[in-house]
């Protein structure tokens, strides 16, 4: 493995993808090795913190504008798990929305929530959208509801409605916002769920801002979570052995942050130059996608630091992708169907957005000469996360506790699922636990697990 990280990086390969730190070294303290320490006296301890730990989940409540926050050093992943689980009892109702991540999925699973699940909008490009607030009029009561936003490809719901109607049913609303940390530094993005009314935000440092791999946040705002019962989960699946060199590093950005705000100002003044100097025209063989959807498919707000782009050419994204990273050294997060995401943070760099530029151009004019018809027909996985939710068989609960045997890909359309059926990226489940497979499935494995 280390000989593989060490040869990818001698090939210069710029990173349009997480982690947000890009391996920028304005964003690393010196002498990070000597960061990797254990619990020692003067340490804190993050199951129980009383020190430091405790001083940086107070200053980021401050700053986010929560009650509490808890550090999460497992990922988003730990805090939708803890959240699901503290707020759901075993078979009540869990409004969740049919584009969470697989985290959300398992989370079902543990707490043993039935999901009533609510499709997003679907946008031209069948792209998962927003969640319009009138899909919770028929709630029930004292139910909780797990939306995402922003989606993965930088969608923002409209919060403040969703979480004015929850409320109203006497529920609670958990928002994962893996993809917004940022939010907050600049009035160039959309609002934070936590400032719009949702009572648990889960955040991830490391997707958007320049932290390290794994390091998230757990936001906790008003009186409708009980917070002994999410401490219980929190320390259940965290690891009682946190990376200080995780939290330090972590730290160590923040105050950067904090303290320079003349950091996201440029950020910002970059973005706006490089959406700016890849605006075509939507017939142009790679073209990025517009962001004057706001107000239709639910969308009530775009990332600007999310770049998508749609391929109007014959062919796969992935070959795309492929071109980009070997011909123009450009690695992109994201290549599915006829889609391309370059995920952007402060720590990208004039060069970096120079040199993504410079390929699309040269990429248009290559493949200019290739245009045919556009393509009507997505083949986006998406497709099957928002237009339609497979036959629940069973609850996920009940599921994960049959007996499985692994079987051929092409032999499993009618059978029960296992296990969470899901591409990454994005993480998105295609399939849950105990939902019948669907014909014409995307492939992603050779084999895979069903009930027997």
């Amino acid at each position: 493995m280390y000989q593989f990280l060490q040869s990818y990086l001698e090939e210069g390969i710029y990173p349009f993808h997480m982690p947000g730190h890009k391996r920028n070294p304005m964003f690393f303290p010196q002498g990070m090795a000597g960061l990797d320490l254990t619990e020692i006296p003067g340490m804190d301890i993050l199951r129980a913190p009383t020190g430091i730990i405790r001083d940086l989940q107070e200053a980021a409540a401050s700053f986010y504008g929560a009650d509490e926050s808890y550090l999460l050093v497992n990922g988003s992943t730990a805090g939708i798990i803890s959240a699901i689980c503290a707020v759901c009892n075993e078979g009540s109702s869990l409004y969740a929305a049919r584009n969470g991540h697989v985290s959300m999925y398992n989370g079902i699973a543990l707490s043993g929530a039935i999901p009533k699940y609510i499709l997003p909008e679907t946008t031209p490009d069948g792209l998962a959208g927003g969640i319009k607030p009138a899909a919770l009029d028929d709630m029930e009561e004292n139910a909780a509801v797990f939306i995402v936003s922003p989606t993965y490809e930088g969608y923002v719901s409209n919060i403040k409605e969703i979480a004015a109607r929850v409320h109203s049913k006497g529920g609670i609303l958990i928002v994962d916002e893996a993809h917004g940390a940022h939010f907050k530094f600049h009035d160039n993005f959309p609002f934070s769920a936590l400032e719009l009314g949702a009572d648990i935000v889960v955040q991830s440092f490391h997707k958007t801002l320049p932290a390290l791999g794994q390091m998230a946040v757990l936001h906790v705002k008003g009186p409708r979570v009980d917070a002994s019962r999410l401490k219980f989960y929190l320390q259940a699946v965290q690891t009682t052995s946190p990376s200080y060199m995780l939290m330090g590093q972590l730290d160590y950005v923040l105050k950067m942050l904090w303290q320079r705000p003349e950091i996201f100002e440029t950020y910002v003044s970059r973005l706006s130059k490089i959406r700016i100097a890849l605006t075509t025209s939507e017939t142009q063989p790679v073209s990025l996608l517009a962001q004057e959807r706001v107000g239709e498919y639910g969308i009530f707000d775009t990332d600007p630091g999310k770049l998508l782009f749609s391929l109007n050419v014959a062919g796969k994204a992935e070959n795309i992708s492929k071109i980009m990273a070997d011909k123009y050294r450009i690695q992109m997060e994201m290549a599915a169907g006829r889609h391309l995401l370059a995920m952007t943070s402060v720590a990208d760099t004039d060069e970096g957005f120079q040199r993504l530029w410079g390929a699309v151009g040269t990429l248009n004019i290559k493949l200019e000469g290739q245009l045919g018809e556009m393509v009507t027909k997505n083949d986006n996985a998406a497709d099957s996360y928002t237009k339609a939710v497979p036959e629940m068989v069973m609850p996920p609960n009940q599921a994960i506790r049959q007996e499985t045997e692994v079987i051929p890909w092409e032999k499993a359309a009618g059978r029960v699922a296992g296990e969470v059926i899901a591409d990454y990226p994005p993480g998105i489940a295609l399939v849950a636990p105990g939902e019948r497979i669907p014909q014409g499935l995307p492939k992603l494995a050779q084999v895979i697990r069903v009930i027997k």
